[in-house]
């Protein structure tokens, strides 16, 4: 079916195009939303920049036609021909180190052949450990340096010394560079299948090469780039060489995405979208995989978690805002930190839950959620207490109850200090919110909780204020105090220093060059007997008092005539 076939029957109202042959079809720009492709072949199809929401791709098959794959093959094939041509010059950089007929004697042979041994083991180990990172290369141009440098030095030297070289030892040299090509070889080649498992199991460390590989492999393949693709759905879709990166025009909008059961999404260009997240295209690809699964401080923003199993999951500081969980299994999941705002929980399990300091607020629906008892705390407070909703154990909530417990702290933004309160940091914090949101009421912080170590600090908002930007801009305040604390301890200390400093300057002064003083009365302190004489007005308390202090101020003597 060509592409203006579609849109002239779209336009009539037609929104079924089941099954149908799009291969090729060219929709850039065109609005689409609604429509239904389940099952259609859109391979190497354009859908770039297309109004496509709610649009249903179930069972497609999306990807590259033949032609294109000609075409990336014809790539790969002049690529494996730069790549030989590079082999072929580091097997000329490598002769020269490996042949001893290029040097004068076997000790500049053998210095030559050490710095390349070296290279090859710092190039390899720094690329296993470090990936194709600016680190590893780093460390492989600093190899390079140092090895020439250490070269140059070992050859100027010892050159009285190479001139006593024996032919033998080249001979030897010769069998000993033979068996390292060889080895060198297979090394190599190992070396390039290691790194393809690498990219394979998708190591950070490689991400830069299986990022690349993705960008080649999507050339000419289904491009969503740019679309609008809010509350779609891709179930079962096979979607290999598939660009859902942003468009020069537009970002890619995968809002409400449904993944369920995909295919090959691991091989899809995602761009910067959440599914970069291996754990988070894991999930929502396949949706019973989230049980007892460590997702802390994992971003699922707008993600379609509706059905998805999380029971026993942890979700601590999980970015859930705009996240769909209708029908989501959350039953003993920790949701401590998680950011929910404007998140959908309708039917959604929540039995167990913890629910300790995360961020709700009006936009959050709460509808038929089947709960029957919550936690407000982590970690037990006294003993086993963990603040039970209800309190008594041998209840729990009825139809409606979870929805009228936490209407009332929907429009309060709860944020938990870690480790007290610093006064500093705290002032800094309410300084950065005033200056942000000059119009708050001076009543909203509703209070401070001690919990444990830690102080939960709840603010009552408007519904307009975003309660995630809201605790942004607070951290933000708070970390520049908590800074701002540390660099005045430091200037005091610093102070402090520089007074113990000088007054033992002093004190070294006054021991290297005793001045005498002289006294006409006695003071006994300590079994010493002193000679102080002391003019002027003392105050006692401070130079001392007791039994053992006798002291005279000559001040205070009757005057002799002639003074």
């Amino acid at each position: 079916m060509k592409a203006q076939e579609v849109l002239r029957r779209y336009a009539a109202g037609d929104r079924d195009f089941r099954g149908a042959n799009l291969r090729g079809a060219n929709f850039k720009g065109q609005n689409l939303s609604g429509a239904d492709f389940r099952g259609a072949d859109i391979r190497s199809a354009n859908f770039a920049d297309a109004n496509l929401q709610w649009a249903n791709f179930a069972k497609a098959k999306a990807g590259l036609q033949r032609r294109w794959l000609m075409v990336q093959w014809l790539l790969i094939a002049l690529l494996a021909v730069v790549v030989g041509f590079l082999q072929a010059l580091s097997g000329a950089f490598a002769a020269l180190f490996l042949d001893p007929s290029s040097f004068n004697s076997p000790l500049e042979w053998a210095v030559g052949f050490g710095t390349y041994l070296l290279l090859v083991l710092v190039t390899y180990v720094a690329i296993s450990l470090q990936g194709f990172s600016s680190r590893a290369f780093g460390s492989i141009l600093t190899a390079f340096a140092f090895a020439f440098a250490f070269a140059f030095e070992f050859a100027f030297a010892f050159a009285v010394a190479v001139a006593v070289a024996c032919a033998v030892a080249f001979a030897v040299a010769g069998a000993v560079a033979g068996a390292v090509a060889v080895a060198g070889a297979v090394i190599g080649l190992l070396f390039s299948a290691y790194v393809g498992w690498q990219v394979l199991k998708e190591n950070e460390k490689f991400e830069i090469l299986r990022l690349i590989g993705l960008t080649l492999s999507s050339l000419g393949g289904t491009s969503f780039s740019g679309a609008d693709l809010a509350g779609a759905t891709f179930s079962q879709a096979r979607l290999k060489s598939t660009n859902f990166a942003n468009s020069r025009k537009n970002n890619t909008c995968l809002t409400h995405v449904c993944w369920q059961g995909a295919q090959q999404l691991n091989r899809a260009r995602v761009g910067n979208a959440i599914l970069q997240d291996r754990k988070v295209r894991t999930l929502l690809t396949m949706p019973e995989k989230g049980y007892k699964q460590d997702f802390s401080n994992v971003n699922l923003r707008g993600a379609n978690l509706s059905g998805v199993t999380l029971e026993k999951a942890t979700l601590t500081r999980a970015i859930l805002s705009g996240a769909l969980l209708k029908g989501t299994i959350l039953k003993d999941a920790v949701l401590t930190e998680a950011q929910a705002v404007n998140a959908d929980f309708t039917n959604a399990c929540l039995t167990g839950a913890t629910l300790e300091a995360w961020n709700i607020d009006s936009t959050t629906i709460f509808k038929n959620i089947d709960c029957e008892y919550v936690y407000l705390l982590e970690q037990p407070k006294n003993r086993d207490d963990r603040e039970r909703r209800p309190h008594d154990i041998n209840k729990v909530f009825q139809p409606g109850d979870f929805e009228k417990l936490f209407k009332e702290v929907q429009d309060d933004v709860q944020i938990l200090i870690r480790n007290g309160v610093n006064p500093v940091a705290l002032r800094s914090a309410f300084q950065k919110i005033r200056e942000e949101y000059p119009d708050l009421p001076e009543d909203a912080f509703q209070g401070f909780q001690r919990r444990d170590e830690d102080v939960l600090v709840t603010v009552k908002v408007p519904p307009e204020i975003d309660k995630s930007e809201f605790e942004r801009h607070w951290d933000s305040g708070y970390q520049a105090g908590l800074k701002a604390g540390r660099e005045e301890s430091a200037a005091l200390l610093a102070s402090a220093e520089q007074r113990a400093s000088s007054s033992e300057a002093i004190a070294l002064a006054l021991a290297q060059n005793p001045t005498p003083i002289q006294n006409t009365q006695n003071m006994t302190m300590s079994d010493r007997s002193q000679n102080i004489e002391i003019k002027g007005n003392v105050d006692r308390s401070v130079i001392g008092q007791g039994d053992d202090n006798n002291l005279t101020n000559k001040s205070q003597q009757p005057k002799e005539p002639e003074q």
